[in-house]
């Protein structure tokens, strides 16, 4: 099994060769955390160029992380710059995000995914629904998993899910197979 995220490079460098805005995940510890809300959350924000993210230094799990110096100054895909939480302006200059690439341990052909256990991309996506509930002219991104085929659990099975597990609209894996899922987008509570 790996012990590292499935490598996207090639699928950055095609984004900005075809002009595409590319965010990737930050995560930072809350400064006045709710109750009932993890303490620790993760936004997308803004690369400026494939030169860039092969500049990046990559965290223990393999992931390019963006220096903290550099994070005040980057669009969130919340239309602000820096981290969300900070308030920033809200200067409406991106669509939002199309698509989100969701890392996962295990999958199965329902479409759902078990993580790493944190559910920062759960949270994110929660967040980030309540963002376009408040602008409904965004939708929210298509979900795909990218996962290796030993990832991929039998038809018979499926992975445990709570209400605030949400299902991938398509899975890719490393065997060439494109699973999809069948029925209508689903948000958490839906399934």
């Amino acid at each position: 099994m790996p012990v590292a995220e499935i490598d996207t490079r090639i699928l950055v460098h095609d984004a900005f060769r075809n002009g595409k805005q590319v965010f990737v995940p930050y995560i930072y510890r809350r400064l006045q955390p709710r109750e009932g809300q993890p303490s620790s959350v993760m936004d997308m924000l803004e690369l400026k160029s494939a030169d860039e993210y092969e500049s990046l230094n990559r965290d223990s799990w393999g992931i390019p992380t963006l220096p903290k110096d550099s994070i005040a100054s980057r669009s969130n895909c919340f239309e602000g710059d820096g981290l969300s939480e900070i308030g920033n302006e809200v200067r409406g200059e991106n669509d939002g995000l199309d698509l989100l690439v969701m890392p996962g341990l295990v999958f199965d052909m329902r479409m759902g995914r078990v993580g790493h256990g944190k559910g920062f991309y759960d949270f994110f996506l929660q967040r980030y629904k309540e963002s376009n509930d408040r602008s409904p002219s965004k939708e929210m991104p298509f979900l795909v998993g990218l996962a290796l085929g030993e990832q991929v659990l039998s038809s018979d099975r499926t992975v445990p899910r709570d209400a605030s597990d949400w299902l991938l609209d398509a899975l890719v894996t490393g065997h060439g197979r494109l699973l999809h899922n069948s029925s209508s987008r689903q948000a958490p509570n839906s399934h």
